[in-house]
C-alpha cells in the first residue's frame, strides 16, 4: 500500500491541517473551562466520558451504568464505542482538549481519504486535494460539529478510505489476499467507530460499486473478493456488534412504529436550495425549515464544488463511451458515485417524490425498520459530489493543460469559499458543570439516603441547565430517567403503562427519554423509589398536592 506512505501525502495532509486551523482557531486548544460547541457533546456525550473516567480512575471498568432509567448497560452503548482506539483521547487528555482533538483528527482522516481515492482515479494531485477539502468542510461533517454528533462525523470519516480498499479489490487482477485482509480490517474500524448507519450506507456504495462492475466488467469476482472482505471486517468487529446487538434489541429502538415516525425528517423539493445557499431557511441557530434541524439537512458542498461536479459528471460520460478492459477507475467509481447522489437524494426526499423510495425500503429491508430520518442518506450525496469534484477539477486541469497554475487558482478558491462556511459552525462554550446550579446539585450529592431523582420535563426545556439530564452519571447521583435513544424496552414500557399509555404509543413523543408522570402515579413513584422531582418554574403539576413539598424554587 505505498500510496498511504507516499512523501506527496504529507504534504496535502499539511495542507488539510493548515485549513482546520484557519477554520477551528482557539478551538484547537479550548483554554481551561471552555468546550467546543456541540449540542449533544454538551448535553450527553461528555458526561459518558466524565463517568467512565471517574471509575477508571477508581480501578473499576464500568460494564454498568446504575445512574440512569434505574440502570442500563454501559460498555454495550453504541455511545460509549470504547474499544475504538481514537477515543482512548478521552482518557489521556483534558476532555474539552480531547473533543476538539477528536473531530479534528476525524476530519483530517475524511479529507486524506478522499484525497487518496480520487488520486487513484484520476492521478492528479491538485484535483484529489480539492475533493478532499470539499469533503472535509462540506455541511455534513461541519454542522454535524456543531450537533455534536462525534460517533456519525467519526464513522463516516472512515467511508472514502474503505471505498478506496474495496475498489481496489474490484480493480486488482491479482487477487491478492493482502488486499482482502487491509480491506476488512479498516471496515471493521468504521464499525467500531460508532454509528453504524455510516457503515451501512458504505456498504450501499460498495453493492453499487460491485453492480457497475459485474455488469460492465463481465465479472463477479470483484464482487466475491468484496464480500469475503466485509464478512472479514465484520467478524473482527464481531466482539463490540454482538453486544451492541443485544443492547439494541432489548431498547425501545424495536418497537414497531408507523411509517409517519420512521419518515420524520425528510427533505422537501425547496431543501434542494440549500445545495446553492446553505442558508436559504436560516442557520444552525435560526433555522425555520423542514424539521428536526439545520444538521440533519446540511449536504453543501460549496458552489464551485458543485460546478466541478457536473463537469465531473460530463467526465464520466465520456469515460462511459470508451469500452475498456479492466474498467477504468474513472467510469466505475465515478458511475458509482452519479447512481449514489441520486439514490442520496431520492430517499431523503421520501415522501416528496412521486415514487417514495423510503417507504418501498422500509417494507422489504430490516435495516430501514430502525432507520429513522431519510436525510441521513445526504452522506451518500456528499461522498458522490465530493469524488466527482475530484474528476472534475482533474478533467478542468487536464483540459486547460496549465495544471499547476490552475489548481492553486482552484484550490484557493474552494478555500476562500469553504473555509467562511466552516466557520460558522465553530464555537467554544463553557463546560457542563459551569451552568449547573451548584447548591442543587450540593443539596442532592448531599443525601446519602437511597434514592431517585427525577427530570419530569422534556429534554430540551431550558430547566435542564440546572442539571442535565445525563450529567448525574458522574455526579453520582441516581436518575429515574436519562437523556438517550436507547432506553431498555421493559423499564419504558413500566413507566409508559404506569401513564396509561401503551411503550409504542409514548414513542411517538417520548423517544429519549421516559413519560412525564403526574401525582397520580404516586405508586410508581414510589416504586421507583423517587425523592426528588424537577419541574421547569412555568409547569408544576405537582402544586398544591400534600403528598409533595416544594424544597427549592428557582
Amino acid at each position: 500500500m505505498k500510496l498511504f506512505f507516499k512523501k506527496p501525502m504529507v504534504l496535502e495532509t499539511i495542507g488539510y491541517l493548515a485549513v482546520i486551523v484557519m477554520v477551528f482557531q482557539r478551538a484547537v486548544l479550548p483554554p481551561d473551562g471552555w468546550l467546543l460547541f456541540g449540542d449533544d457533546i454538551h448535553r450527553a456525550y461528555y458526561f459518558f466520558r466524565e463517568f467512565f473516567n471517574v471509575w477508571m480512575s477508581r480501578g473499576v471498568f464500568p460494564w454498568w451504568n446504575p445512574y440512569l432509567f434505574g440502570g442500563t448497560p454501559f460498555i454495550a452503548d453504541p455511545i460509549v464505542n470504547i474499544w475504538y482506539p481514537v477515543n482512548w483521547v478521552f482518557l489521556v487528555l483534558p476532555l474539552n482538549i480531547a473533543y476538539s482533538w477528536h473531530v479534528i483528527i476525524h476530519l483530517l482522516w475524511a479529507a486524506t481519504g478522499m484525497c487518496v481515492l480520487v488520486k487513484l482515479v484520476t492521478g492528479n494531485r491538485f484535483a484529489a486535494w480539492v475533493s478532499g477539502l470539499v469533503f472535509m468542510m462540506s455541511g455534513f461533517f461541519m454542522a454535524r460539529t456543531w450537533s455534536g454528533h462525534v460517533d456519525v462525523i467519526a464513522a463516516a470519516s472512515w467511508m472514502p478510505w474503505v471505498i478506496y480498499l474495496f475498489t481496489r479489490l474490484l480493480l486488482d487482477e491479482r487477487r491478492d489476499r493482502r488486499g482482502i485482509i487491509l480491506a476488512g480490517i479498516v471496515f471493521a474500524f468504521q464499525l467500531l467507530s460508532g454509528y453504524q448507519t455510516m457503515a451501512f450506507m458504505t456498504v450501499i456504495i460498495i453493492g453499487v460499486m460491485s453492480v457497475v462492475f459485474a455488469v460492465r466488467g463481465y465479472s463477479v469476482a470483484g464482487l466475491v473478493r468484496s464480500v469475503t472482505a466485509g464478512i472479514f471486517g465484520i467478524g473482527l468487529a464481531a466482539f463490540h456488534l454482538v453486544p451492541v446487538a443485544e443492547f439494541f434489541r432489548s431498547s425501545i429502538r424495536t418497537y414497531p412504529l408507523p411509517y409517519s415516525w420512521i419518515s420524520f425528517g425528510s427533505w422537501t423539493p425547496k431543501s434542494l436550495i440549500q445545495m446553492l445557499s446553505p442558508f436559504y431557511f436560516g442557520d444552525q441557530r435560526m433555522y425555520n425549515g423542514p424539521p428536526p434541524n439545520f444538521g440533519e439537512h446540511s449536504a453543501f458542498i460549496g458552489v464551485i464544488g458543485l460546478l466541478l461536479a457536473v463537469i465531473g459528471v460530463y467526465a464520466v460520460w465520456l469515460s462511459s463511451r470508451i469500452k475498456k478492459r479492466p474498467v477504468s477507475a474513472v467510469f466505475l467509481l465515478g458511475t458509482s458515485a452519479i447512481i449514489t447522489v441520486i439514490f442520496g437524494v431520492w430517499m431523503s426526499l421520501g415522501a416528496s417524490v412521486p415514487v417514495d423510495l423510503q417507504y418501498i425500503a422500509w417494507k422489504i429491508i430490516p435495516m430501514y425498520q430502525y432507520l429513522r430520518i431519510p436525510t441521513r442518506h445526504l452522506i451518500l450525496v456528499v461522498f458522490g459530489l465530493s469524488l466527482l469534484s475530484g474528476i472534475g477539477a482533474s478533467y478542468l486541469l487536464i483540459r486547460l493543460r496549465v495544471v499547476r497554475l490552475i489548481g492553486w487558482a482552484v484550490a484557493l478558491f474552494v478555500i476562500i469559499e469553504m473555509v467562511p462556511f466552516g466557520r460558522h459552525f465553530i464555537e467554544m462554550h463553557p463546560i457542563p458543570e459551569a451552568r449547573h446550579e451548584a447548591d442543587l446539585v450540593k443539596l442532592l450529592t448531599a443525601d446519602k439516603q437511597p434514592y431517585r431523582v427525577l427530570q419530569n420535563f422534556g429534554v430540551w426545556v431550558e430547566a435542564r441547565d440546572s442539571l442535565d439530564f445525563d450529567s448525574v452519571m458522574p455526579y453520582g447521583i441516581f436518575s429515574a430517567t436519562g437523556y438517550s435513544p436507547s432506553i431498555l424496552r421493559p423499564y419504558y414500557e413500566y413507566i409508559a403503562r404506569a401513564t396509561g399509555v401503551s411503550g409504542e404509543e409514548a414513542m411517538l413523543s417520548h423517544d429519549v427519554q421516559v413519560p412525564y408522570l403526574a401525582p397520580t402515579q404516586a405508586e410508581t413513584l414510589d416504586f421507583l423509589n423517587i425523592k426528588y422531582i424537577l419541574v421547569p418554574p412555568d409547569h408544576d403539576p405537582f402544586a398544591g398536592n400534600p403528598r409533595y413539598r416544594l424544597i427549592w424554587d428557582d
